[in-house]
């Protein structure tokens, strides 16, 4: 209800998901209809395509198929809500049900999680569904429901792409137990033949995803989609996935402030960065998940796990624009997430650190709406 009645007049716009499944449902991968202002497109033999993968369609499939007008955005809302039911439900594998409970509201209302569910646009929209399947999978890993667990990590691969690099996380759990580790592969092995076939009937090419094509597109414009070309107007875009990057991304994930006007001394106006924000200010609980030493096990196999995961993320052109924090940590967050559930204690600074998360978020969350974005 709070996702709902936050945004309860959303724009409804950049919904390119709700577009492919809509052609997918017609037999087809290409998108005739996509509107022209739309970012992250591309032509190819005349055709419109969209270089995501098709996860995000394959969830919204059944709702476009029951609810005649339903948006993007309204299922958006419904799988955040869901989502940090689940989060709740593999919380408990780790901690009391109490503590769970507050991981769970610190995730679903102080994180990037809650702008990301709330807005429901494209970009945003593929983090909120892979956390549902990447959820699920982990609470089949924990149940020993290996075949599930694979068949869902599966469809998380193919929302975000990223995440097939979450493999490592079912290897280091279970390269000592063959057998559940082949009932994870027989189910993950979904992924293969629906990717391959999605890019090759869009481009002939089973290998072929189409973010080169969006990415020259990014290099050939003068506009700034980061930060360092606000600092700096002169310097130009780095490559797709360039290690030069990767300060760009430490930058926003950890310490990038709002943007401030101090005139006098005093706060004339305070407002968050389209170009994100730092856990420092928006989510400083997950600094808990972050601190060395972990312990052999299963910490070190969810931090491996994170930084493995985050490193497609940190080298990527944009650091996640616009947005309300740093939405690329939702690749991630999960497996953070059980971290903070084996460390969490419900002391005083812990309490007022989800606290304080939650008031930055809901004042993120309203900015942004009230910034258009």
């Amino acid at each position: 209800m709070i996702y709902k009645n936050i945004y309860p007049e959303p724009r409804n716009w950049y919904d390119h998901y709700l577009y492919l499944t809509k052609s997918i449902l017609q037999g087809r991968v290409d998108i005739p209809d996509l509107p022209q202002f739309y970012h992250d497109k591309l032509e190819f033999e005349g055709k419109t395509y969209i270089p995501f993968p098709p996860g995000a369609s394959i969830l919204l499939t059944p709702f476009v198929l029951i609810f005649k007008g339903i948006t993007q955005q309204q299922v958006s809302i419904l799988v955040g809500a869901i989502d940090i039911s689940l989060i709740y439900l593999l919380l408990t594998s780790f901690t009391s049900k109490r503590n769970s409970i507050l991981l769970s509201v610190f995730l679903g209302f102080g994180t990037s999680f809650f702008w990301s569910a709330v807005v429901g646009t494209t970009w945003f929209f593929a983090h909120i569904v892979a956390i549902f399947f990447i959820t699920l999978s982990l609470i089949f890993h924990f149940k020993k429901f290996d075949f599930w667990s694979g068949i869902f990590f599966a469809l998380g691969a193919l929302t975000r792409m990223s995440l097939i690099l979450a493999g490592i996380f079912y290897l280091l759990q279970l390269w000592r137990k063959k057998k559940r580790f082949m009932f994870f592969l027989l189910g993950a092995f979904v992924f293969v033949p629906i990717i391959l076939s999605y890019d090759y009937l869009r481009f002939g090419n089973p290998f072929r995803t189409g973010y080169n094509e969006v990415y020259l597109q990014y290099a050939g414009s003068d506009y700034p989609y980061t930060i360092r070309q606000i600092i700096n107007p002169k310097s130009s875009l780095f490559g797709y996935f360039d290690i030069k990057n990767v300060g760009l991304h430490l930058y926003t994930f950890l310490v990038m402030p709002p943007n401030v006007k101090i005139d006098g001394g005093i706060v004339k106006d305070l407002k968050p960065s389209p170009f994100g924000m730092g856990i420092l200010f928006t989510s400083p609980l997950l600094f808990l998940a972050l601190r060395p030493k972990f312990k052999p096990g299963l910490e070190s196999n969810l931090i491996i796990t994170s930084i493995i995961c985050a490193i497609p993320s940190f080298l990527h052109i944009m650091q996640g624009w616009v947005q309300f924090g740093y939405r690329f940590v939702l690749d991630f967050i999960v497996f953070l997430m059980i971290i903070l559930a084996l460390r969490f204690k419900s002391t005083k600074l812990n309490l007022l650190l989800i606290l304080i998360s939650v008031i930055v978020n809901f004042w993120g969350v309203i900015w942004a709406i009230n910034l258009g974005w």
